[in-house]
């Protein structure tokens, strides 16, 4: 199956928004997206969680590890 090739502005927004819907993390501020060059990685980009507002800044590092497996198995960064 293929993957759907996203701009690193729409890939950063779809995170930010799946990650605010898990549980405790509705103030997180911002992710922020890695381009990944290694080819033995499933995917060619990582997420982690910046500035966690109000959450707890573990909820929301286990909240971004879990939307980061789900929306890699479906999206890829698109490259310049």
């Amino acid at each position: 199956m293929s993957k759907t090739l996203l701009a690193l502005g729409d890939l950063r927004a779809r995170a930010l928004a799946e990650i605010r819907q898990q549980p405790g993390c509705s103030s997180v501020r911002d992710v922020a997206i890695n381009r990944v060059t290694d080819d033995r990685s499933e995917s060619n980009w990582s997420m982690c969680v910046v500035p966690v507002g109000n959450a707890d800044a573990n909820t929301a590092a286990r909240a971004a590890i879990y939307v980061q497996h789900a929306l890699r198995r479906n999206y890829d960064l698109m490259t310049d």
